[in-house]
């Protein structure tokens, strides 16, 4: 791809596409592309990854007014993972080639969204020696509230990654007030927990650090399965959970059944931290306020002059005592003369607590983003952070409690009223903080109003002051007791243990039949380190299986064997005799294809971290799972070339995935120069990428014939019989072949291959008696085959599609020692035994040399076998794959260059 430098030096033009990537909201870019032809078909490349479209042709008339072209020209990318500074690049693809429209550097960052992408980066994390995880037991509500303020006073000093679970009754959300909140973090649904627990243990995800939020179960199960042996471990307490979860159904894993269990695992933790006084006091902690960041804010002028606005923003129940503050404020502004205005913005719990406001003349709204918070909080007079509610049936709850209403006061330089409790008895001497019992409210308020020195954020409630606090707790803190490797233990995931795999990803159904290049791959890699998974892997969508189903009865389609070999490969039973396993993933929809992927690594324990990816495009449904295939080395592999075969309508999408493969891959091998030429010049590779290695040409070899053992009586040992094997539906000359079998009938010629497209053709020379159509055959009958004949051809057309094509059938021939003939077709060159013809009559003429030499000696026609082990492209091949699994920590190749500081975007002007 182009250096940001080299942007102006394109060779644009208006004519060709315009666009550009705009901001970011709610996690998504939007866009718009217009092209000089309908349908250009928008790319868009994350530091050369590419990102998953999530819509395309959206109306923009803005669009349309300024450029002056009609249709739906706007789309959206996902931004899931997308850092502040990388390169986000559109581009353009119209079916004949890719160029780059629009270069774009993120200014805002979000969180990865895809498991594997989130597990991947919280693994990144992690393998800083300074990382701390903070685990918290539920993410739905305002648990995780505390938990992110755990997370804001190690992200300004260390690295930071936030874990919690999810309980669907709590809502299926990340808690309202968080949602547009850029912190790193993994929200794991309850009931899918183990799968990301197999994915933590298959990548080795180990923090060196956790800071457990909240004494619940849940906390101590996730902080079990991402500590390891030398973890240190920290508690943190603010509120009185115990408690909370003897509030709960008795059957809920958070609920009073827990406790003992919870309390068991408390007492193997030796460090702890308190959001209250006397929290800390009862668990021997550090004290860790509910920290805050200075809000740096502009009063506004007040919407009523005459009025104070009292304002509380958080959660609403009725433990917080609203309801009676409502009413006291109300008294307040009749005892002091003075127009007092409560609002009260947050989540309700329940519902009716809303109404009841109201009807006090109360303003209500409801939740606020944390973005929006402090501004919010600016606009009022007085913060209020609770009132007394009447009985003890709250003690239990007011005697640990203290509100992280209090800091978010003081960080905008506001009063807050604090209801009475031994929680908060410590803060009566800071300077903004107005403690009050509900006999004293209007003096509290009176005397907050009257306050004349500015209100300032105390370092107890910093980020800074709460980090001491942790650093201190984490000198006491020791490592997991044994009970925490109870919890983390699960010996059903060990059954397959992560090892080293090469997984090679085929662009079709066929793999494992035919000895095509993805086998000779698969199985010279195998051969060579034996101890090493070798996996070949097929998708394969429900319709596609469908529809080979019912093609089983067709004598010249090769339905019939490829149908048995997927059920095989999707029971996991398909293993060649070199020790390849062969799978296919039957998907019922493309989305579905995405978990699908996942549940099988988890399932075979393919991990990023011992796996590399060789994938040969162009593969369906490829798109929905670039997030998958990105977090693993990748090889692409251009077996052949896809454009001659693809019609006017497929060729946006074949030409989107080859942009998006060549792009993203660390290596490119492709099996000709022929091909390698073609993608330079289609816009896709570079001469950077040839001279820095980064493509390879390497052709076809065979290994194969060394572990087929012969079988008697094939039936035709006698005569002259020539064989071609292949696909038979494309690029064959068919009046060639008939002109051979007019040579003598005393020569019979062997077709082996599908023709379903071909039946005429095919029925004209089956018509003849010296004609033997086998039908598509497997590998290992073809070689057996190939053990009775004299000769092996090579029929060729030179056309667009044989242009591209290195055939693999010609080695296939001369490893079983079968001298060859071919027509002149690219990819093929002379060799010890292969003859290359370019013409009708040099063709015939060398088949009947080789038939007359025949009849003179009464023997099968053989040649000297080649040594499969000296052959260069396997040597070469196998090369590439070794340094591939060389150095796994390393990181990937570069990314592309970032645009030169100070400049945010390149684009075409509009004029």
């Amino acid at each position: 791809m182009p250096n940001a430098e080299d942007l102006t030096k394109l060779p644009y033009r208006q004519s060709e596409a315009l666009g550009r990537i705009e901001n970011q909201v709610d996690g998504k870019y939007s866009g718009w592309l217009v092209g000089a032809e309908d349908g250009t078909e928008p790319l868009v490349l994350k530091n050369s990854i590419p990102i998953k479209l999530l819509r395309k042709d959206i109306p923009r008339r803005d669009v349309n007014n300024k450029v002056g072209l009609p249709g739906d020209l706007g789309f959206e990318f996902s931004a899931e993972g997308i850092e502040i500074g990388d390169r986000l690049e559109l581009h353009a693809c119209n079916g004949e080639r890719s160029w780059l429209v629009h270069v774009r550097v993120a200014e805002q960052r979000v969180p990865a969204g895809a498991i594997l992408q989130q597990v991947m980066k919280a693994r990144q994390v992690a393998k800083r020696p300074d990382s701390v995880a903070i685990a918290c037991w539920e993410s739905s509500h305002n648990p995780i509230g505390r938990a992110h303020v755990l997370y804001n006073v190690i992200a300004k000093h260390r690295p930071a990654f936030l874990f919690s679970f999810n309980f669907s009754e709590f809502g299926t959300k990340l808690w309202a007030p968080l949602e547009n909140e850029n912190f790193d973090r993994i929200v794991i649904p309850w009931d899918d927990r183990h799968q990301y627990f197999s994915l933590f243990q298959m990548v080795g995800l180990h923090f060196p650090t956790i800071w457990l939020s909240k004494p619940r179960l849940p906390t101590f199960e996730l902080a079990a399965r991402i500590s390891g042996k030398t973890t240190k471990l920290i508690l943190d307490h603010d509120d009185n959970d115990h408690h909370f979860s003897k509030q709960t159904k008795a059957d809920r894993y958070y609920g009073p059944n827990s406790v003992p269990l919870a309390s068991y695992l408390q007492t193997g933790i030796t460090a702890h931290t308190a959001a209250s006084a006397t929290l800390a006091a009862e668990c021997d902690a550090e004290v860790v306020r509910h920290a805050r960041a200075a809000y740096q804010y502009v009063t506004p002028p007040p919407a009523d002059p005459e009025a104070i606005k009292i304002g509380f923003i958080g959660t609403v129940r009725p433990h917080k005592g609203l309801i009676e503050a409502a009413r006291a404020i109300r008294v307040s502004s009749w005892n002091l003369q003075i127009p007092l205005k409560f609002h009260v913005y947050g989540d309700f719990s329940p519902a009716s607590l809303k109404d009841e406001l109201t009807e006090l003349g109360v303003v209500v709204q409801d939740n606020v983003k944390t973005a929006d918070l402090f501004g919010l909080l600016s606009t009022f007079d007085l913060v209020l952070t609770g009132f007394p509610t009447q009985g003890v049936k709250d003690e239990s709850i007011t005697r640990y409690q203290i509100s992280s209403k209090i800091g978010d006061a003081l960080a905008v330089g506001r009063p807050a009223l604090v209801p009475y409790s031994q929680s908060v008895e410590d803060l009566d001497n800071i300077n903004g903080v107005f403690i009050f019992h509900s006999s004293t409210f209007s003096a509290a308020i009176k005397n907050a109003m009257t306050l004349k020195t500015e209100i300032g954020l105390p370092h107890q409630f910093s980020f800074d002051g709460a980090y001491e606090a942790f650093h201190a707790a984490e000198a006491k803190a020791t490592t997991p007791p044994i009970s925490f490797r109870l919890l983390g233990k699960d010996t059903s995931e060990q059954a397959l243990a992560v090892q080293n795999t090469l997984v090679l990803l085929w662009k079709q159904n066929d793999a494992g039949i035919y000895g095509r290049r993805v086998d000779q791959i698969a199985r010279s890699y195998k051969s060579l380190f034996p101890s090493f998974r070798v996996i070949v892997l097929e998708f394969c969508h429900r319709a596609t299986y469908d529809a080979i189903a019912n093609q089983t009865f067709e004598f010249s389609g090769d339905a019939k064997i490829v149908s048995p070999a997927i059920d095989r490969k999707i029971a996991r039973s398909y293993r060649d005799a070199y020790g390849v396993d062969y799978h296919t993933i039957l998907h019922s929809t493309a989305d579905s294809l995405n978990n699908d992927f996942i549940s099988y690594l988890i399932e075979q324990r393919i991990s990023p971290t011992h796996s590399t990816l060789i994938l040969f495009p162009v593969i369906r449904f490829l798109e929905q799972v670039y997030d998958i295939i990105s977090q693993f080395h990748c090889i692409i592999d251009i077996v052949d070339n896809q454009f001659p075969w693809s019609t006017e309508t497929s060729k946006k999408y074949v030409g989107s995935q080859y942009f998006s493969l060549t792009s993203m891959a660390e290596t490119l091998v492709f099996n000709s120069q022929f091909n390698v030429d073609f993608f330079k010049d289609y816009g896709m590779i570079t001469d950077q990428d040839i001279e820095s290695g980064r493509v390879s040409v390497i052709s076809n070899w065979y290994s194969g014939a060394e572990v087929q053992p012969p079988e008697a009586g094939i039936g035709c040992e006698t005569g002259f019989n020539i064989i071609y094997s292949g696909n038979m539906n494309d690029r064959i000359d068919w009046g060639l072949l008939e002109s051979i079998t007019l040579i003598s009938n005393d020569i019979t010629l062997h077709l082996v291959g599908a023709a379903r497209r071909r039946i005429d053709a095919l029925g004209r020379l089956t018509a003849r008696r010296n004609v033997v159509y086998w039908g598509p055959m497997q590998e290992s009958q073809v070689l057996n085959l190939l053990r009775s004949c004299d000769l092996a051809i090579v029929p060729h057309v030179s056309d667009e599609v044989s242009s591209y094509m290195n055939p693999l059938k010609v080695h296939m021939y001369r490893a079983m020692g079968v001298p060859v003939i071919s027509t002149d077709v690219l990819g093929l060159t002379a060799d010890e035994g292969l003859s290359i013809f370019p013409d009708h009559a040099g063709f015939l003429d060398a088949v009947k040399l080789a038939w007359e030499q025949h009849c003179l000696s009464g023997k099968v026609s053989r040649i000297d076998l080649p040594k499969d082990d000296e052959n260069p492209s396997k040597h070469a091949y196998m090369k590439i794959l070794i340094q591939s699994f060389a150095g796994r920590e390393d990181k990937k190749r570069p990314q592309n260059d970032q645009v030169p500081g100070g400049v945010r975007e390149l684009l075409l002007p509009l004029g």
